[in-house]
């Protein structure tokens, strides 16, 4: 039987698709070779997930339908025009409708976001090799592998202590901790304001690594929506490195991350390149779960 054809551009999704659209994204994440790194695969968990994205649930949400009015593919943005990038959850696509429909998703996608928000980036899976093809056949620029790793509860009961230099942020934090952040992680999706502001209101999990007066580092992770617990950034400066301040303060944030997490886990992601951080968590018990690779749009000359 012929398989239906694509029978629209991309459009946003109308209010009583939602359900149809969620149930593609779900298979969609099923599989690491057609899913996208954001989001989950397991339909509560990955719902919740999508509403904790606001207006851009489903408000950005864009689909393409067959000339049955079947969804065959789909795109959702999370733009921040603070930051002036834009996250694209997929594009997802039916297996025989890809070659058709991905490319102007995407395209779409880029072209709906605010006015000021001229990177975008979109991940997956090092499995997901059409989406690798489509980022190359655009000039997108692959990230360096990052690995997935994940602990469990059972596995920090044989951590060393926690350590007695981390404690919460203040707001007088900000001029040490702005310039590391900065020099770690330079494409971030949070700004030191964010970070330590969130922390301080408790609806994000951030310390500091303090001794002497002098910040060493600091960390920071949250609670994500299906229950797991996640460490979104950790950092310590160049002179306090080798002398135990990292393990502490790694040790001390992943333990609160788990303790205010359900699943009472927590994941983190680490780059290919950074061998020592490998080797620690991998010491710690961390188990590696997956690859995954991120894309982003080629810079507007200035």
């Amino acid at each position: 039987m012929t398989p239906a054809t694509p029978g629209a551009r991309p459009r946003h999704a109308a209010s009583d698709e939602v359900d149809a659209l969620l149930d593609f994204i779900v298979d969609r994440q099923a599989d690491p070779a057609t899913g996208t790194c954001y989001i989950g695969t397991e339909r509560e968990a990955l719902r919740l997930e999508l509403e904790e994205l606001g207006d851009a649930w489903p408000g950005s949400a864009l689909v393409v339908t067959d000339d049955r009015g079947r969804i065959v593919g789909a795109t959702v943005t999370d733009a921040d025009v603070e930051l002036g990038r834009s996250w694209i959850h997929g594009p997802w696509a039916s297996d025989q409708h890809w070659d058709a429909v991905a490319r102007p998703l995407l395209e779409a996608a880029v072209a709906d976001c605010p006015s000021g928000v001229d990177d975008h980036e979109m991940s997956s899976d090092v499995a997901n090799r059409r989406m690798a093809a489509l980022a190359a056949e655009l000039g997108w620029a692959a990230s360096v592998p990052n690995h997935v790793f994940v602990a469990h509860a059972d596995t920090a009961s044989g951590w060393p202590a926690d350590d007695p230099r981390v404690r919460a942020p203040r707001p007088d934090d900000f001029a040490a901790i702005d310039p590391l952040h900065a020099a770690e992680f330079p494409d971030t999706y949070l700004s030191t304001r964010q970070m330590i502001d969130e922390g301080i209101a408790g609806t994000r999990i951030t310390v500091v690594s303090e001794a002497g007066g002098r910040v060493l580092g600091y960390a920071a992770g949250r609670v994500q929506a299906d229950g797991t617990g996640y460490l979104d950034f950790i950092a310590i400066i160049p002179e306090a490195r080798g002398a135990g301040a990292g393990i502490g303060l790694l040790v001390t944030v992943c333990r609160r991350i788990m303790a205010a997490a359900p699943a009472r886990d927590v994941n983190l992601t680490v780059q290919d390149h950074r061998a020592p951080a490998i080797g620690l968590y991998r010491r710690l018990g961390f188990v590696l779960e997956t690859t995954i690779v991120g894309y982003s749009s080629p810079r507007l000359a200035p």
